[in-house]
């Protein structure tokens, strides 16, 4: 994370190098200004591991669908005076629970109106928080319920090991404040299968 990030307060100091970091690696040439952490299961997803397992990708510049986000993540606070969009998004589903998944006291994972993938899923934080660094110890752990939860009903709805591709979408590294204040913690599932645990409707991509 950028020094100059107002979320730089929240992070721990890293006390223990990098795995394979020693005295002849070089200083990055740019500051990074996004982390996209995610997860990919099952080979319906390109896994060549019959495991989930979660990679780390760091870039100088915004991915495309997390740009597209905080553009409108942006509009929505600057329309709606400092209002945060998915912060109302989580009340209102809340409210409705005619598309909730799961619930617990700080994340609401639900199917939203939007979603393209069938059984998709977006786990959303319930009060504005900006990145993963911003959560307590708590809501911690209410965060890897909700994961648990979610990814716990996917396995059971065909009685299958469900696929899916998981992304974390948090503050970027870098931005300038309006950006880093606009953006909402939240996580996206994308799983391909259709109508069983053989029919996909998309492939990998």
């Amino acid at each position: 994370m950028s020094p100059n990030s107002t979320l730089a307060k929240f992070a721990k100091p890293t006390t223990i190098p990098p795995h394979g970091q020693d005295d002849n690696q070089s200083a990055p040439s740019a500051q990074y200004k996004y982390m996209q952490i995610f997860e990919n299961k099952g080979a319906a997803m390109g896994c060549s591991n019959p495991h989930p397992h979660g990679q780390v990708w760091t870039t100088t510049g915004l991915p495309e669908e997390p740009a597209l986000e905080l553009e409108q993540l942006q509009k929505y606070r600057r329309e709606q005076g400092g209002a945060n969009l998915l912060e109302d998004y989580a009340e209102l589903e809340s409210k409705q629970k005619e598309r909730t998944v799961f619930e617990n006291k700080t994340f609401i994972a639900v199917c939203p109106w939007w979603a393209t993938w069938p059984f998709e899923v977006m786990i959303v934080s319930k009060a504005h928080r900006r990145a993963l660094v911003e959560f307590n110890d708590d809501e911690q752990k209410d965060l890897a319920e909700a994961m648990a939860e979610v990814t716990r009903r996917y396995d059971n709805l065909f009685e299958t090991q469900f696929p899916y591709s998981m992304g974390l979408h948090q503050a970027p590294l870098e931005g300038s404040a309006e950006e880093i204040d606009a953006s909402h913690f939240h996580i996206h599932f994308y799983p391909p299968l259709l109508r069983s645990a053989t029919v996909r409707k998309f492939l990998v991509g």
